[in-house]
């Protein structure tokens, strides 16, 4: 495959490789190509995860916080959810 690079794009990896950051051209452009798959499925999954949010407000599946402590308050609520997940059971263990 032969592709047409502009100059800025050609000595942005020229520079890449010259610095040691790759050791190669063809690696400049893989390492760059798998940055852009992992942009792009980054994006699908957030808009992915707002029309779930969007579904959800028009179910009414949502809370409202009219004041900044309210909301600190259930964000403090969902982060020891969170944290009580987080933390295993016991074992018990009979020797």
């Amino acid at each position: 495959m032969t592709i047409a690079l502009s100059y800025d794009v050609e000595e942005l990896i020229n520079e890449r490789v010259k610095s040691g950051a790759h050791e190669s051209a063809d690696e400049v452009i893989r390492a760059s190509l798998r940055l852009l798959k992992a942009r792009e499925d980054g994006m699908d999954a957030l808009r992915k995860e707002i029309l779930i949010g969007v579904e959800d407000i028009q179910r009414g599946r949502f809370t409202t916080c009219a004041s900044d402590e309210e909301l600190e308050s259930f964000s403090n609520e969902i982060i020891l959810r969170g944290a009580h997940k987080l933390i295993p059971e016991p074992v018990n263990r009979h020797d």
